[in-house]
């Protein structure tokens, strides 16, 4: 359903030019769910706007059913639009406090089409009842829910224009520990449900393992390592991404944090090492690390790792 074809995002400041995203490569089934993982600012959010078009790449192309979204005519730049919504993190943020819970759903259906006021009524209220809320709620502002419900009003209004894909961004980082299970269950529900496609923007490894089918670990703007989640996280192969697992905490008094969890800290886009970029962390960085950018490795069906490590034998 959506392929991104060495896609890279580029921004030009007074210090130079930031290199957001450097050739991403990935590919996303219909009903399946990809994760995208990664520090803070190695570019997954930027992926996201890419393909929510809130951004354009600066090179590469982002391809919907095989069509380039860059190029499609204005009326399947329309449909993509319907197609295509998003689930931000902040629900405290992401809604309008002006608005009553029943406009804020409203809007996507009126941006699409023009319904009648019974017709339009009745969509408020089915996607409110999918997501776990009474029909009453449309009378109300956002600041009378909680968090969770929120969430749950914005999952409503990305699913009221009734789309294919949903961008995830974070979706559950804002909340309380004790009801992200709820949103990702039904999140999970709704996709099995209504066959939708996720997007997930992440840093939970847990929530990864647990919600995703394929997963692509980011390392300041490239894919370090990619593929179905249950290989990646059993065997993963690249030393950033046994890094992020390292890190991941064990519900264990014994466990002790592996030394590669904690090494040093994520460069700057600005000015990003050469090679590698992951080589000034990494404790098996040797002479072809900072020389040139590894190329992706295929270690088994479907899933590489961009490491020189796997290529032929150093001397």
């Amino acid at each position: 359903m959506l392929e991104a074809d060495a896609i890279t995002k580029h921004y030009r400041t007074s210090r130079g030019t930031v290199r957001a995203v450097e050739g991403v490569s990935f590919s996303l089934p219909k009903r399946g769910t990809l994760a995208l993982v990664g520090e803070s600012g190695c570019g997954k959010t930027t992926i996201a706007k890419m393909v929510l078009l809130l951004e354009r790449p600066s090179g590469g192309a982002i391809r919907f059913e095989g069509q380039d979204i860059a190029t499609m005519p204005r009326l399947a730049l329309k449909a993509y639009r319907r197609r295509v919504q998003a689930v931000f993190q902040d629900p405290y943020a992401s809604l309008n406090p002006r608005l009553r819970v029943g406009r804020i759903i409203a809007e996507p259906i009126l941006a699409h089409e023009r319904p009648g006021r019974a017709a339009l009524d009745k969509r408020i209220a089915e996607v409110l009842d999918i997501v776990g809320l009474p029909a009453a709620a449309a009378r109300l502002y956002p600041h009378e829910f909680s968090g969770g419900q929120r969430q749950r009003i914005a999952i409503a209004r990305a699913l009221a224009p009734r789309p294919e894909l949903m961008v995830l961004d974070e979706p559950v980082s804002a909340l309380d520990v004790s009801i992200r299970a709820q949103v990702l269950n039904l999140l999970q529900d709704i996709q099995d449900e209504y066959g939708l496609t996720y997007l997930i923007i992440a840093h939970d490894l847990a929530l990864v393992q647990h919600f995703s089918s394929s997963v692509a670990v980011i390392y300041l703007g490239r894919v370090a390592e990619a593929g179905p989640t249950g290989p990646v996280f059993a065997d993963p192969r690249h030393p950033y991404t046994q890094a992020l697992l390292a890190a991941v905490p064990l519900p264990d008094p014994d466990h002790v944090l592996s030394e590669a969890a904690a090494a040093g800290e994520i460069a700057s886009a600005l000015h990003p090492p050469s090679g590698c970029a992951f080589h000034p962390r990494c404790p098996h960085a040797f002479a072809a690390c900072p020389a040139s950018v590894p190329p992706p490795h295929a270690v088994a069906d479907g899933h590489i790792a961009a490491c020189h490590l796997l290529q032929e034998t150093h001397a």
